[in-house]
């Protein structure tokens, strides 16, 4: 049996970790090891952590802190395991995600697989609603050029071939913002994806989260530019029609951090983007 790394980073949510943490020793995949990356905590993570036997507790200082991705990698280094999953720290899985997942792989001989996701949606009330977000259809095989202009799987729901993130090089330091989805345009150019077509975690989005980063939008944006100027010779061979609908995503996602950010103009900016695309894209087949 091939051994699953689980890697979580985590910093300063102590209220948290714990069930990110139960959620991957309590899974049904019997040959997996729990690394958590401690990346400069200061509310008492490492009193809690530190002296468990059951994980492998790795902790960052402050002065030598350099954001999530460098984290994850700091994780991914410490891996035993043949394939590595990443779990946030306010997210967990459900029981049977990696038995999955590792069954999946193996039967594809692919280098990643991803699964559908419960977001826990936190409201403004306080009140706490859950839906079911299955993996999309089309987004299975060869992804080179579809990854492009649509985001398929975020950091919770990987499992990759820890070989194959050593050769790409791991997680890009210099994001944090779309760290997944760039991760997985250059992952896309060496193997096939596949979904496990089923939601096996839970993904926790806190509208009252003003430091949660999937609520910032200025940082976001300079994050897409850089994406975008990273893998500019991959964008540049798209079909027209595909280039428009990577603008699209793009202007869709911006309205609603916009929105989660506050800034209602910026919001209505990219919802007229959006409109004019669509009718220019009703034109260009």
């Amino acid at each position: 049996m091939q051994k699953v790394s689980a890697v979580i980073i985590t910093h300063n949510r102590k209220h948290f970790v714990m069930r990110a943490i139960n959620s991957v020793l309590e899974q049904t995949y019997p040959d997996i090891e729990c690394i958590v990356v401690d990346d400069a905590s200061s509310d008492g993570t490492i009193e809690l952590l530190s002296h468990r036997d059951d994980i492998k507790y790795i902790y960052i200082p402050k002065e030598e802190s350099r954001g999530g991705n460098y984290a994850r990698n700091v994780g991914v280094g410490a891996c035993n395991g043949t394939f590595v999953a990443f779990l946030d720290d306010d997210d967990y899985w459900l029981p049977t995600k990696i038995e999955k997942q590792v069954a999946l792989i193996k039967e594809k001989n692919c280098g990643v697989v991803y699964c559908g996701m419960r977001p826990e949606f936190v409201m403004l009330d306080g009140s706490v609603k859950f839906e079911d977000w299955l993996p999309s259809p089309d987004g299975r095989g060869d992804m080179s050029v579809k990854i492009l202009n649509k985001i398929y799987l975020i950091t919770s729901g990987m499992l990759v071939n820890k070989q194959l993130l050593l050769e790409i090089g791991g997680f890009d330091d210099n994001l944090k913002y779309w760290q997944e989805y760039e991760l997985s345009i250059r992952l896309a150019q060496l193997t096939d994806f596949y979904p496990v077509d089923e939601c096996l975690y839970v993904y926790r989005i806190d509208k009252n989260d003003a430091d949660r980063l999937s609520n910032k939008y200025d940082g976001w944006k300079d994050s897409v530019k850089y994406v975008h100027n990273k893998h500019n010779s991959l964008y540049k061979k798209l079909p027209l029609a595909i280039r428009i609908d990577t603008i699209s995503m793009y202007n869709r996602e911006a309205r609603n951090r916009a929105l989660d950010a506050g800034y209602k103009w910026h919001a209505l900016y990219h919802k007229v983007i959006c409109a004019i695309i669509k009718r220019v894209r009703m034109i260009i087949k």
